[in-house]
């Protein structure tokens, strides 16, 4: 056996002894309650069971966590009163709280659609959402970028207008490839 072969030998021993390191400590250590991942896959069965009614019994729901990046608001304690639903929406829509999961879907929903390249559609969704929360990142963001993709610059500066700081600039340096400005520094 030369050098070589022993050298080998080891770093193949000490890879494989950290793989085991790590398996075990991972193992060990609680996951948390619900990850991006876990989301994806919940959103589905969440979308199936809207129609079901939501029972006064129930334990309340530990909260869920939101990945970093995902700017999300929390919905407000009551939601506004609607006198009649807005174009494109049924009164079975309002009726269905939008909290945790759900509120989840929809705006991965909404993502979906605009990922695809269906802005219309993204708008839509965003609108809808934005309506009951109008203070949620996420969608204005939609709103913004959809917006400026198809050239409405009006609808795009009116949710641009409610961004925070942060995200105006990077929605000005988005829609600037679109043609669209905002007014500012």
């Amino acid at each position: 056996m030369t050098v070589r072969h022993a050298v080998l030998s080891f770093g193949a021993l000490l890879v494989l002894g950290l793989g085991v390191y790590l398996l075990v400590e991972v193992r060990a250590q609680p996951g948390p309650v619900e990850t991006a991942a876990t989301g994806a896959v919940r959103s589905a069965p969440a979308a199936a069971r809207m129609d079901e009614p939501e029972r006064a019994a129930r334990p309340a729901a530990p909260v869920p966590v939101t990945p970093p990046a995902v700017h999300s608001v929390a919905a407000p304690p009551s939601p506004p009163p609607v006198s009649a639903p807005p174009a494109g929406t049924s009164a079975q829509d309002d009726s269905i709280p939008l909290a945790g999961p759900k509120l989840d879907a929809a705006m991965d929903e909404a993502n979906r659609a605009y990922d695809r390249g269906d802005y219309d559609e993204a708008k839509t969704i965003a609108s809808r959402l934005l309506t009951r929360l109008p203070s949620n990142v996420r969608m204005l963001r939609i709103m913004v970028s959809a917006s400026c993709v198809d050239g409405d610059a009006a609808t795009a500066q009116a949710s641009y207008a409610k961004l925070p700081p942060a995200d105006q600039a990077q929605m000005r340096i988005r829609c600037a490839r679109f043609g669209v400005s905002f007014p500012g520094p």
